[in-house]
């Protein structure tokens, strides 16, 4: 994989970075507007707008997340194919120092369970004893008992920045601060890999630079070094 394939797929990883941020701050309003109402919403429609998103903005984060996932830790599989994809993972990371295991965008597990949602319920009805369902909780874990944890769907706790599905707990927290930390790395990452490209495609550049003295030779890179980031455009970044 040459440097301007690879600046290709980190230029995606940042993109589905910032769109990770953009739901993180659509979920953070929608908890806010939620929070404002003391006495709980004052009819059920908005209650339903609300709750709905609070979980159209998690799913879009999971969403975006797992794209990011996807883009470092390919699906395992056989073949050629495969091979060309765990090939193209490894590299990527080693772009961006991601370790190969142990990383909370490695995981893709809630992603899929939402994206599959209807085998969920499938198996749900072929394995649920009482048949009791519940989902799209927003509020503290334990807030509802006597139902078996199986039978409940998606919860989603503000407090501890969880969301919990049938019974399997995962932190949000820990995968939003993850993409916090690879967004930085991405940008010199990308620009790293386009030098390296221009530099193969423009031989003639790193000639001239070469015949330089070696006073001006860092000048002419910032040159070109400046001219590149000219070309980008500047994206704020929404906090938690």
């Amino acid at each position: 994989m040459n440097s301007r394939e690879i600046s290709v797929y980190l230029r995606e990883a940042d993109t589905q970075c910032r769109l990770v941020i953009g739901a993180v701050a659509a979920l953070n309003n929608a908890m806010q507007v939620s929070s404002q109402e003391r006495n709980g919403p004052t009819d059920w429609q908005r209650f339903e707008f609300i709750q709905g998103e609070v979980f159209r903005s998690l799913h879009s984060l999971l969403t975006h997340a797992s794209n990011v996932s996807r883009l470092f830790w390919p699906p395992t599989g056989k073949g050629e194919v495969a091979q060309k994809r765990e090939e193209r993972g490894r590299l990527l990371r080693q772009r961006v120092g991601l370790p190969d295991d142990n990383h909370p965008l490695k995981n893709r597990t809630l992603r899929d369970h939402l994206e599959h949602f209807d085998e969920r319920i499938d198996d749900w009805r072929e394995t649920s004893v009482r048949k009791n369902y519940v989902q799209d909780i927003v509020g503290p874990k334990g807030m509802i008992v006597g139902l078996e944890e199986e039978d409940m769907m998606r919860w989603y706790d503000p407090s501890q920045k969880r969301f919990i599905f049938r019974g399997e707990d995962f932190n949000i927290q820990d995968l939003v601060a993850a993409i916090d930390q690879l967004q930085p790395l991405l940008k010199p990452a990308v620009e790293a890999a386009n030098d390296e490209d221009r530099h193969v495609r423009n031989p003639s550049i790193e000639r001239d630079v070469q015949r330089l003295s070696p006073l001006d030779a860092p000048h002419v890179k910032r040159v070109c070094r400046a001219w590149h980031e000219s070309s980008w455009v500047k994206v704020p970044v929404l906090g938690m």
